[in-house]
């Protein structure tokens, strides 16, 4: 009788530490509610106006392509001056593509 038990228990214990919990069943947390009064985030780059290279020359402003982090997209990018973009950079025709994007900085006179 006690061997019975002795292997039940053995069983018991097998089945219960080695079934494997499966994360895909378990139900996510769900993410917190937006206030649904608040405005949706803004997306910088449709804050932006677009130039082309020609555009940006012609108000006074210098081409100046993101060097990969994507920082030129931020919205709190200042130019090397202090001054936020003109626009973002755009193609024409059959210009070349910055991969990583440009945008056109004011150029301020030197004194």
């Amino acid at each position: 009788m006690i061997k019975q038990w002795t292997t039940l228990a053995g069983l018991g214990l097998l089945l219960t530490l080695g079934c494997k919990t499966d994360k895909a069943t378990e139900t996510p947390t769900p993410a917190p509610a937006a206030d649904p009064g608040a405005p949706p985030p803004a997306d910088p780059a449709a804050e932006r106006p677009t130039l082309t290279n020609a555009e940006c020359q012609a108000k006074g402003g210098a081409v100046v392509g993101d060097i990969g982090d994507g920082a030129i997209h931020r919205p709190e990018y200042r130019c090397e001056n202090g001054q936020p973009p003109l626009g973002s950079i755009r193609a024409e025709g059959e210009e070349p593509v910055a991969i990583e994007g440009s945008v056109c900085c004011p150029v301020t006179a030197s004194s």
